[in-house]
């Protein structure tokens, strides 16, 4: 049985939030389950799962001083941005620096994205505008509670502004895009697409980088097969986050032993000795690491790689360049494996 909080907790640590665990608030038929904020994050960051159901919609809005990452995990998203529209599917990416002008509308039956917004700004919103909600799954019938009041309030209480503008629904296409422009601008990434660096089998995408942040953070989606262990490590500067999208993965954080699922979240802010491990033939996870200046590792680690999935023979894994660099990186290594421990 963990050790770690398993709620939400009112201090910067690390702490698990298993699939659907978090602050949920419903509005309309949908719910949003904040499962970090700047509370929890220090400031750093914030992130939330949106869960609808066909036909749901947001209003058009922006963030005057946050950036927002929206990635997909199910269904169907119509996201209008900055006046054109896109069709999101699973494992798309959206991005969304401060002052886009951004919508959504949920298109299946069953819906859900994660947002994640940097810095921490935006949770309140959810607090504002929804209801606290024991359920994890949406309702069946809308929640009367979503009004022009619920919207006015929550721009005081959080960094979100409301246009009032109209949106052309039904005019979205397909998301398949697979240019980063290189900097601060909205766009959308098909999923697959992103740089891809190549790390012995495990194959990074990275789909935000520094370039896209101004430094702030960058946003990386990973898989794999079952394999080894990494090192165990720490940051000193550096928060990372785990998002387990897809199979299964252990964890070491602390000392303890974890085995995240599909919608397990796991947040190891600075100082926090970590290591993990897929444990499945396939194994996908998203990442958010702040600042964006632990790109340098990936790129010293890596090899950039052509191809969509990653190599049946392990590609070269440059340990000897990362260790030529440690000064640089941010990156203390405490144990060869949290195997050694045993």
């Amino acid at each position: 049985m963990t050790q770690f909080q398993t709620t939400l907790p009112k201090e910067c640590k690390a702490y698990l939030l298993r699939r659907g665990d978090g602050e949920r608030y419903v509005f309309g038929r949908q719910v949003a389950t904040i499962i970090a904020d700047a509370v929890s994050s220090g400031g750093v960051f914030e992130l939330a799962t949106i869960a609808g159901g066909k036909g749901e919609q947001f209003p058009v809005h922006l963030h005057e001083n946050t950036y927002e990452s929206i990635l997909v995990l199910e269904g169907r998203v119509e996201l209008m941005l900055d006046g054109d529209y896109y069709l999101l599917t699973a494992g798309d990416y959206a991005h969304i620096p401060p002052g886009t002008k951004h919508a959504y509308r949920l298109m299946g039956h069953r819906n859900a994205f994660a947002s994640y917004t940097v810095p921490g700004g935006v949770s309140n919103m959810y607090r504002t505008i929804g209801d606290a909600y024991s359920f994890v799954e949406p309702p069946a019938e809308a929640h009367p509670n979503f009004d022009d009041g619920h919207l006015e309030r929550a721009a005081r209480t959080a960094d979100v502004r409301f246009t009032g503008e109209q949106v052309e629904w039904g005019t979205a296409i397909a998301a398949d895009h697979a240019n980063n422009p290189g900097t601060a601008a909205p766009y959308v990434i098909e999923n697959g697409e992103g740089e891809r660096l190549l790390t012995g089998d495990q194959l990074h995408r990275l789909v935000a980088s520094q370039k896209n942040t101004n430094g702030d953070y960058i946003f990386i989606l990973s898989d794999g097969p079952k394999g080894d262990p990494i090192v165990e490590h720490y940051h000193e500067h550096h928060t990372e986050t785990f998002f387990c999208l897809q199979g299964q993965m252990t964890m070491w954080a602390n000392g303890e032993e974890i085995v995240l699922f599909p919608g397990d979240f796991l947040h190891v802010p600075p100082g926090t000795v970590h290591a993990y491990r897929l444990d499945t033939h396939y194994t996908k996870v998203a990442g958010l690491l702040a600042s964006g200046l632990f790109e340098p590792f990936f790129r010293t680690l890596g090899e950039p790689y052509e191809h969509y999935t990653f190599p049946a023979v392990p590609g070269p894994l440059r340990m000897d360049r990362v260790m030529a660099n440690m000064a640089n990186l941010d990156l203390n290594v405490v144990a060869k494996s949290p195997l050694d421990r045993k």
